[in-house]
């Protein structure tokens, strides 16, 4: 394993994302994650089937990608969107034909631990930590202390999925941090745990909060947002229509149209759970996948690697 490049794909909802990782004295060092706005899970609760232009962005992003990484192995991870698509399995199987990556389509379960074991590396030994992740299409949540995972759920509660238009009035803000509060399940989480928030809605409450004209992952890594605060930011940008959400400092525009729903999930969460504030974190899934070995053993192979 020594001195060898890997490359994880992780396939969302509402995004594409790369990084890459080398194997060097002993520990992984990452490259920055680069970021493509796909909504490959538009309107998937009507349709079934992924969106045909998230597609079409997906595979241009990727081949552009590919020229780049070379013979770099890739392992590509989908989640929420391309699990329930009734087509997602043939999308993989065009990744597959078109890029010869290694791809698979995880379990909500798995995008948890795998989440949980990215974000919570970094937390003393023997405290709790949970994990709230955030996506396009789901909300997974894992608790657990020195990298393993006690308890997790997937819930059908993502920015994407929850966004039916562009405005919400606040009876319906309301009656959707409601529904958001009966999907919560009884989970063990300790009085001490630290909640950690991992995902673009949270990554984007971060540099909402730190009024970011330029997105600085070293400044969103361990950024702690009050309760208080997540309900200004997403109280004022309610009341906003999409055109003053662009001009936001701290929220991209691509992201606009969903960021009220993601930060609604966010906000039940911590209700529900009796959490004052919450720590974000840049380490996630894709950190998980290295940190855990969850390459597929043709990807390591394909490498001249043997695993580690």
């Amino acid at each position: 394993m020594k001195d060898k490049e890997f490359a994880v794909v992780d396939i969302g909802s509402n995004s594409l994302r790369l990084m890459t990782g080398r194997w060097e004295d002993d520990r992984w060092k990452f490259s920055a994650k680069e970021l493509e706005t796909t909504r490959l899970g538009y309107q998937i609760e009507e349709t079934r089937h992924l969106s045909p232009e998230g597609i079409e962005a997906s595979l241009a992003a990727m081949a552009r990608w590919q020229a780049r990484l070379g013979s770099v192995p890739v392992c590509a991870v989908a989640t929420s969107a391309v699990r329930e698509a009734a087509d997602g399995q043939a999308f993989l199987a065009e990744i597959r034909a078109r890029f010869g990556w290694h791809c698979r389509c995880i379990s909500g379960l798995e995008e948890a631990a795998l989440s949980f074991c990215g974000a919570a590396a970094g937390v003393e030994a023997g405290k709790e930590a949970v994990v709230l992740d955030i996506g396009g299409g789901s909300s997974e949540v894992a608790v657990g202390r020195d990298g393993v995972v006690a308890w997790s759920h997937s819930y059908p509660l993502g920015a994407v999925r929850l966004t039916k238009k562009n405005q919400m009035e606040e009876g319906e803000l309301a009656a959707l941090e409601a529904y958001c509060s009966r999907q919560w399940l009884p989970a063990p989480i300790e009085p001490s745990a630290s909640l950690i928030g991992v995902g673009g809605t949270l990554t984007t409450l971060a540099a909402m909060e730190l009024e970011l004209t330029e997105y600085d992952p070293s400044r969103i890594e361990g950024c702690v947002v009050p309760l208080d605060r997540l309900s200004y930011h997403l109280d004022r940008l309610r009341r906003m229509g999409p055109e003053g959400r662009c001009h936001v400092a701290g929220l991209q525009p691509k992201r606009s149209d969903i960021i009220v729903a993601g930060l609604a999930v966010a906000r039940s969460f911590l209700q529900h759970y009796g959490f004052g504030c919450i720590r974000i974190s840049e380490s996630d899934l894709m950190e998980g996948v290295f940190y855990r070995h969850s390459f597929h053993d043709a990807a390591w192979r394909g490498s001249g690697g043997s695993g580690l």
